[in-house]
């Protein structure tokens, strides 16, 4: 019986990790081209590939809470404005975490990491939805701020890549600069997710014994002018910036276990 209801658990797993991967291929493969081809330009393309996986993440989001793959909550969306520039930065505790914040927004340009950016499936949904990979520091913060500057919503894991289990890694200094040279407030979301579920480096099978329940919250618009005085080179500003965002996502979690 136990094998059984563990084999259940995994075809669950499995089924919607399928689903996205399935809706990636039909949006990237089919749905782009024709839109191209009916438009006779790539122009826009990038926001209609995201609008279309936006959609497919918002059915994975359905099937997976369905299944009961994860127990999902969802806490201060109200805060988020309806339009205009927002950089968004959240912790990373899941697999699923950037699919389910895809799944709240028609638009988002993501940050992603190189090699998860060059992962089958996953490379296509990046070159279509015009998604940033982070190999180059310097011209993804440039192309980041350039796109706040068109109004546009982008998403930053400032770890990087997936926490530790019950840990955050160390945070880049990648949104603070972009936060920095853009003007924007830093728009927190904190993520957790209990037990720990899709961990790097674990199999996609490695799922626990009952149903993680996740939540994410919209947190505080900080502003890097509480930390700075306008004074410091880019470089100070950005490693005050980073510690103390580094230093809200600890109060946040420890707060939210307590």
């Amino acid at each position: 019986m136990a094998a059984l209801t563990r084999f259940w658990r995994v075809f669950r797993v499995g089924l919607v990790y399928a689903t996205f991967g399935g809706a990636i291929a039909v949006t990237t493969r089919i749905l782009v081209p024709i839109r191209c081809f009916l438009a006779g330009t790539r122009d826009g393309a990038d926001l209609f590939a995201q609008r279309s996986l936006h959609r497919a993440a918002r059915l994975v989001r359905w099937l997976a809470v369905g299944l009961k793959v994860v127990d999902l909550q969802l806490e201060g969306l109200e805060k988020l404005p309806k339009s205009g520039p927002i950089l968004l930065v959240a912790n990373h505790p899941s697999k699923l975490d950037a699919t389910f914040l895809v799944s709240l927004m028609p638009q988002l340009d993501t940050i992603v990491q190189d090699s998860w950016a060059n992962a089958p499936i996953i490379s296509g949904a990046v070159e279509t939805g015009g998604y940033l990979r982070n190999s180059d520091p310097r011209r993804v913060i440039d192309e980041a701020v350039r796109r706040l500057a068109e109004g546009r919503r982008v998403l930053i894991f400032p770890e990087g890549s997936r926490s530790p289990a019950g840990e955050l890694n160390d945070f880049h200094r990648g949104a603070a600069r972009i936060a920095l040279a853009s003007g924007c407030d830093l728009q927190t979301i904190i993520i957790r997710c209990d037990p720990p579920f899709g961990l790097k480096g674990r199999p996609w099978y490695d799922i626990p014994s009952v149903t993680p329940r996740m939540s994410i919250r919209v947190g505080e618009a900080l502003s890097p002018k509480d930390w700075t005085d306008g004074n410091e080179t880019p470089g100070v500003a950005a490693r005050k910036v980073t510690r103390a965002l580094r230093d809200y996502f600890d109060r946040e979690l420890n707060d939210a276990h307590a």
